[in-house]
């Protein structure tokens, strides 16, 4: 193949793809038919998972203005309400003894973003612009602490047995595909079969039920290292902060956390 011949069809490679992937759209739509989880749209695109194009743009810019206002606790990643003054560092007032470094989210736990978590539940995909938003908040992440591996949440093997897979798994691999930092399955394990959180319960009550509920089993993986500990939803952060306190007595230098959505209901945005 001549060098021109090849140049020219390097260049069109990218539009034939595009046209591939529209082509392939517009025959899911028309033939699998599938409604937004969020306002009961037709979903036109596979990159779009579980919602439609317009609730993604409501999602991307709701981010997109917690950024700018710079709504975000420095620490926890809790989004604030909007303040006059143009301060870098905000504090939510509640994470202060927590004993992860940082955490941050892809966006809040409402909209196209809730929709796309609770599905992955029992779908273990991460759709393309859901893969879009972890790529950002993990390179926001990483502007304030490089880590050194990616640990999962883990489920306890009674419930990995009725779930077939952990979630938080699924998004630590994809995390690993965009960063190229190894994913450790092995350091940490759920040692106590907790009760599943319920809505409503508080930040003391979901402490209470995780003491002593993990374990660190291979601390040599840790040792002296910075974790990114990774799940799908934070809420209070008590999971975040047992697990980080219990990789911290079990060696790690530091840990920080990242999960697709952050719950926070209360605020006012």
């Amino acid at each position: 193949m001549n060098l021109p011949f090849r140049s020219i069809l390097n260049s069109r490679l990218p539009q034939a793809k595009k046209a591939s992937s529209t082509l392939r759209d517009a025959t899911l739509a028309m033939l699998f038919p599938i409604e937004c989880r969020v306002c009961g749209a037709m979903i036109e695109s596979l990159r779009d998972g579980a919602a439609c194009a317009d609730c993604w743009l409501m999602v991307e810019q709701r981010i997109e203005r917690i950024r700018n206002e710079k709504c975000l606790c420095a620490k926890c990643g809790m989004p604030l309400p909007p303040q006059s003054n143009n301060l870098d560092e905000r504090s939510c007032g509640r994470c202060d003894e927590l004993a992860f470094s940082f955490a941050r989210a892809c966006g809040v736990y409402e909209g196209a973003l809730r929709e796309s978590v609770l599905r992955l539940k029992s779908h273990p995909h991460i759709p393309a612009r859901l893969r879009e938003l972890l790529k950002a908040a993990v390179a926001g992440l990483h502007e304030k602490q490089q880590s050194d591996s990616i640990i999962p949440v883990p489920l306890h093997k009674d419930r990995l047995a009725e779930r077939t897979f952990n979630q938080a798994e699924i998004i630590a691999n994809e995390l690993a595909k965009l960063t190229g930092l190894p994913v450790d399955t092995a350091s940490l394990i759920r040692a106590e079969h907790t009760e599943k959180h319920r809505a409503g319960m508080g930040a003391r009550e979901r402490a209470r039920s995780l003491e002593k509920a993990f374990k660190v089993r291979a601390p040599r993986l840790i040792e002296n290292k910075i974790v990114l500990l990774v799940d799908d939803v934070m809420t209070t952060g008590s999971t975040a902060n047992e697990i980080a306190q219990t990789l911290l007595n079990g060696g790690a230098r530091a840990v920080n956390v990242l999960t697709l959505a952050r719950a926070a209901s209360e605020i006012l945005l």
